[in-house]
């Protein structure tokens, strides 16, 4: 098995595709996690890479400190004059992952402020609320989870602010297990959004 299938199991891919498939890079996007972010590779995405395009193949280098891990020299070649990903169909993990970051807990992902990254934390905020609500917890305990989960959205929200340009950002670490949860959240509130609509235009 190639490693970067082994670490997409690990780290639910599945899971973070079926959640990002909700929402789309603005036009506004300006690429920075592509020309000004860390972008590793495993060997296995090295090789589909130089398969796709030798010469621009050729700004990967060795990482150094992990064996059959890479590096892109920033800005990634594979982007177009438009700032967009020449490679989409076939780009590495950690750019299909993106805004969600791997981290060393082994149960979470965190989770990056950029445009994408605070319409999830957004929704998220809504499922969890939307959870409390239906558990049968006191009135007060729901105010006192919005009043949190404001608080959580707004300090997210603060971080757009030139997010590129900061050295360390306020990641919001998401539990594997609610990372399902929320996806099942996104999926039944779209199809709740496509009835209403269904019965608009009926």
């Amino acid at each position: 098995m190639e490693i970067s299938t082994a670490v997409k199991k690990v780290i639910h891919y599945n899971v973070v595709q079926n959640i990002l498939k909700h929402y789309q890079c603005p036009e506004t996007c300006g690429a920075h996690c592509c020309s000004t972010g860390q972008i590793h590779f495993f060997e296995d995405e090295v090789k589909v890479l130089t398969v796709l395009n030798k010469e621009k193949a050729k700004n990967i280098t060795s990482e150094g400190l992990y064996a059959g891990l890479y590096q892109m020299n920033t800005p990634c070649s594979f982007l177009n004059t438009s700032g967009r990903c020449e490679v989409y169909d076939s780009r590495p993990t950690v750019c299909g992952m993106y805004p969600f970051k791997v981290n060393t807990s082994g149960t979470s992902l965190g989770l990056q402020p950029c445009p994408i990254g605070f319409l999830i934390i957004r929704d998220f905020a809504e499922w969890i609320v939307d959870t409390f609500s239906r558990s049968g917890v006191t009135d007060e305990e729901i105010v006192r989870i919005k009043e949190e989960w404001q608080k959580n959205v707004e300090s997210y929200e603060a971080e757009l602010t030139e997010f590129h340009f900061k050295p360390l950002l306020k990641e919001m670490q998401i539990p594997f297990d609610e990372l399902e949860m929320l996806s099942m959240f996104l999926s039944s509130k779209k199809y709740a959004v496509h009835n209403i609509e269904s019965k608009k235009s009926a």
